[in-house]
């Protein structure tokens, strides 16, 4: 013969899951439905390929200063389409759990973006929040905050989505040999800028 408190007791297991459930399934639909607000940049392969080119320039001028045996400046701004191509290819290359990145330079020293990941095997729109650094003589996006739709995440998931980029999102191929590498941003602009120095 069955207790009735163990009854009551499973029951009260079935409506806690039950509760856990919907109030997943009503996050997920609140992150579909409140997609992230911001500038959507698309790239396309000819962004790509000036972007390529503006990244190669630093290699030029460091071959130029090794010719020259003097230091060569260069400067190179790229625009958000093109800094979006960039970031695609290296999260591609590097196997993160990004696609669609699109990054918009701002006025106030950030780059606001938006990309798409797979998080618990759902595809959920991500907004990202970063500041340009320079990394390892790479320029690169350091992530500061993330939020699915506009909602912060939860932080066991938050974990999750920022473990996978904890080192910063590289942009382009290393820049060596150059001393004074800074970044800067204008609105829809972000402009690397070095002197190329012979060795």
């Amino acid at each position: 013969m069955v207790d009735r408190h163990t009854q009551a007791g499973g029951a009260g297991v079935r409506l806690l899951v039950v509760m856990v459930v919907l109030a997943v399934g009503a996050y997920v639909a609140w992150g579909f439905v409140h997609r992230p607000a911001g500038t959507v940049v698309t790239s396309s392969p000819q962004d790509a390929q000036t972007a390529q080119q503006k990244a190669l320039a630093f290699q030029a001028a460091q071959a130029k200063a090794q010719q020259t045996g003097r230091a060569v400046s260069v400067a190179e701004t790229f625009t958000d389409a093109e800094l979006s191509s960039l970031a695609n290819q290296q999260a591609q290359a590097r196997g993160l759990p990004f696609n669609q990145i699109s990054l918009h330079s701002t006025a106030q020293g950030t780059i606001q973006g938006q990309a798409r990941t797979q998080v618990a095997g759902q595809d959920l729109p991500v907004s990202l929040v970063g500041v340009p650094i320079i990394s390892n003589g790479r320029v690169a996006l350091k992530i500061t905050s993330t939020q699915v739709g506009s909602m912060p995440l939860p932080g066991g998931i938050t974990d999750q989505v920022t473990q996978s980029i904890r080192q910063p999102l590289e942009l382009g191929q290393p820049i060596t040999g150059f001393s004074g590498l800074r970044v800067a941003l204008a609105d829809g602009e972000l402009t690397v800028s070095g002197i190329a120095e012979p060795s």
